[in-house]
């Protein structure tokens, strides 16, 4: 059978048209400026969960050496090289692209907003992030008053146990609690068991209300100082965390944000880290971007923040697979 047609309704279709046009709006009222990156790059993300679409360019009749480069995984990289030069507060509705992501909310191909704020840090980017989602989200389904909550204070309240202070021996003790000891053994590092427990007993219960049942935004943030990726680390009562968060709701994740490193050599260290763990993993080891590491000596303080357009749809329409929000979906690309 040649399926053709596109999946979305034609009910779902507008409501992406309307959806983007409101965001538009919000921006433009909030004096955040709408940017354009390239999609194509020399160099990719080097975290070893996300993996790149590779491409060569062949040139023709140029004399240009053949060259591999990138579908980018987010604007990030670009967007910040973009504030380095002055652009002040942008915002970017853009196509990314990414290896091994299929299933009921992932497409290999999907859409992200991504924006930044000049002078800010994550906890007033929350804020801001809370007004536009509710925006959006009201006239489609009961929210209860958002939540802001610690990665601490999750795991001492689904858990109990500090997620920061445990051993390893402590977090094996409670997967076995939870009937998730055979998934890894001890020889795996501390990161690897607090992704199982977050991931198996606490975000199933993010972003819905306990009072009411009703869905609600559920802000998470401080996590672990190893989980940064871009984000910057400080101390609360004497232990480092990432100010970094992410956004819930129904225990789906819509987001993940930072208040932004602007150290370059702290960011090449932990590119270069990334590398070794890619190299670890047996995964092709990715060349650093350049651009954007010289870019990061000139970042201004700023905080960022990158929501799946289709995720937020399905939350929007009820829908239960990311398929039933895009045209085309990846089966009929």
């Amino acid at each position: 059978m040649n399926n053709w047609q596109p999946v979305a309704s034609p009910e779902l279709i507008r409501l992406r048209a309307q959806t983007l046009k409101t965001i538009r709006f919000f921006f433009e009222q909030h004096n955040v400026l709408e940017v354009d990156t390239p999609v194509l790059s020399a160099a990719s993300i080097t975290d070893p969960f996300i993996e790149s679409f590779q491409t060569d360019y062949i040139p023709l009749t140029q004399q240009v050496e053949h060259t591999q480069y990138y579908l980018h995984t987010s604007p990030e990289f670009a967007m910040k090289r973009l504030l380095a030069a002055g652009s002040g507060s942008i915002y970017q509705i853009a196509k990314v692209f990414r290896q091994g992501e299929l299933s009921s909310r992932h497409n290999p191909e999907f859409t992200l907003l991504e924006w930044y704020r000049e002078g800010w840090d994550h906890h007033q980017l929350m804020t801001e992030i809370d007004q536009l989602l509710t925006l959006l989200l009201a006239e489609h389904l009961p929210l209860a008053e958002s939540c802001f909550i610690s990665w601490q204070q999750a795991f001492e309240k689904y858990l109990h146990i500090n997620p920061h202070r445990a051993d390893i021996d402590e977090l094996m003790d409670c997967a076995r609690a939870q009937q998730l000891d055979n998934v890894l053994d001890k020889a795996d590092p501390k990161d690897r068991w607090l992704e199982l427990l977050f991931s198996h007993c606490i975000e199933p219960h993010l972003g819905k209300s306990e009072h009411t049942g009703q869905a609600q935004l559920c802000f998470l943030y401080h996590y672990p100082a190893s989980q940064a990726s871009l984000a910057r680390i400080t101390e609360i009562n004497a232990v480092p965390v990432a100010e970094r968060f992410e956004i819930f709701i129904n225990g789906m994740e819509l987001g993940n944000g930072f208040h932004e490193l602007n150290n370059a050599q702290e960011q090449r260290e932990r590119f270069i880290h990334d590398n070794e763990q890619r190299k670890h993993n047996g995964q092709q080891m990715v060349l650093l971007d350049e651009h954007f590491l010289a870019a990061v000596e000139t970042l201004p303080d700023c905080a960022g923040v990158a929501i799946g357009i289709e995720r937020l749809l399905m939350v929007m329409s009820g829908s239960r697979h990311i398929n039933d929000v895009i045209n085309f979906p990846f089966e009929r690309a």
